[in-house]
């Protein structure tokens, strides 16, 4: 691959290589983001560096590097940072070795991602006249928002998964999605069930703690928040201040067995109610993603960009239309609200709770 034509032009001094500046940006700004973030924008911004060159003068950052790198990113391989094939190479070797491992590339969707990443910190330094121009207007993806990246599981798919070993009896662990005698009963059996019952993501019923479950005004309810986590190194999250809530227990869960579950949980004094799930590096529940989306597969469900653990939510987004819902009144349950009190507290009057219950109680299926 030819070299890029703004690539070096000038050599920064010592203090402000690219990625120095940027730990000075991170540094001014670190309230902006959660830790986890602002490691991997670093990531992404170190591999614009890598493509303009990383000893650079901060004036290679021109609109014509950006796009140039943009047009780039359109050959970059998905999660090539985690591939062994990949490993130790800088950002333009990748692009070369994709075209022997052929790896599909990143979406439009996290192209804009890495932009916005560099945006920031561009901003910054446009900001304090490290740089002239602002060289990211116009440079995002323009994308159709009203296309659907992920699709719910189809009835069919639903039946499929539900049916299996794991859901009923299997041959144990490492053979869950073959028939047996072991009926497996933890966070495997659990956490699909409450989110296709709940419309929770994957995250957020990783890191609830048996506190987290309780009663308000005689209903159980799962309280999905920030608030409180055992550690520092396993601090709590949600997508956005919106996305803490409070999400009455359906009544199939509590049929099947969940509140012994969480009964047994909590007289072992376990503080978190999934605690076999570990987290990865980046604090997040990785491992716990690919088991389910392996075993979709090991079923017979195809699971890919368009449907995989995420389309849960859209199921249940389903069900709350097809129970005569308005998108603006279920949208406080799958956590596309604005952020209240009632979100980060728990604190909701008997009223409005009465009133989840009613819609958590709409979401039905026609698998057994």
């Amino acid at each position: 691959m030819p070299a890029d034509l703004t690539q070096g032009k000038r050599v920064a001094a010592p203090g402000e290589t690219l990625m120095e500046l940027y730990d000075k940006f991170k540094t001014e700004r670190l309230g902006d983001a959660r830790p986890d973030t602002w490691d991997q924008n670093r990531k992404i911004v170190k591999l614009f560096a890598e493509f303009v060159g990383e000893a650079s003068h901060v004036s290679v950052i021109t609109r014509k590097a950006v796009r140039n790198w943009k047009q780039e990113l359109a050959r970059w391989p998905v999660k090539a940072a985690d591939s062994k094939a990949f490993e130790g190479m800088s950002f333009r070797k990748v692009i070369e070795a994709n075209e022997t491992v052929k790896k599909p590339t990143i979406s439009q969707n996290s192209i804009n991602k890495y932009l916005a990443a560099l945006g920031s910190f561009a901003r910054w330094l446009l900001q304090n006249e490290y740089i002239d121009d602002d060289v990211m207007s116009a440079m995002y993806l323009s994308i159709d928002k009203r296309r659907k990246n992920r699709f719910p599981f189809t009835v069919d798919q639903l039946k499929t998964i539900f049916n299996s070993p794991l859901f009923g009896t299997c041959r144990g662990d490492g053979a869950e999605s073959k028939p047996g005698n072991v009926a497996v009963r933890d966070w495997r059996y659990w956490i699909p069930l409450i989110a296709i019952y709940s419309g929770a993501r994957l995250g957020e019923l990783c890191q609830l703690l048996t506190s987290d479950v309780r009663q308000l005004h005689g209903v159980w309810i799962f309280h999905i928040t920030e608030v409180g986590g055992e550690d520092e190194s396993s601090t709590k999250s949600t997508k956005t201040d919106g996305s803490m809530r409070v999400v009455p227990v359906h009544s199939r869960l509590i049929e099947l067995g969940f509140l012994d579950y969480h009964a047994g949980v909590a007289a072992r004094g376990e503080q978190r109610l999934f605690s076999e799930v570990d987290r990865d590096k980046r604090g997040y529940f990785g491992e716990a993603s690919k088991f389910f989306n392996a075993y979709f597969k090991a079923v017979g469900v195809k699971v890919d960009r368009r449907v995989n653990f995420h389309s849960f939510r859209h199921n249940v987004t389903d069900a709350f239309r097809a129970a005569g819902y308005l998108d603006e009144q279920h949208g406080i349950l799958p956590g596309h609200a604005k952020a209240s009190t009632t979100g980060r507290y728990g604190v909701l009057p008997e009223g409005p709770l009465r009133d989840r219950m009613a819609m958590i109680e709409s979401i039905h299926y026609s698998f057994s």
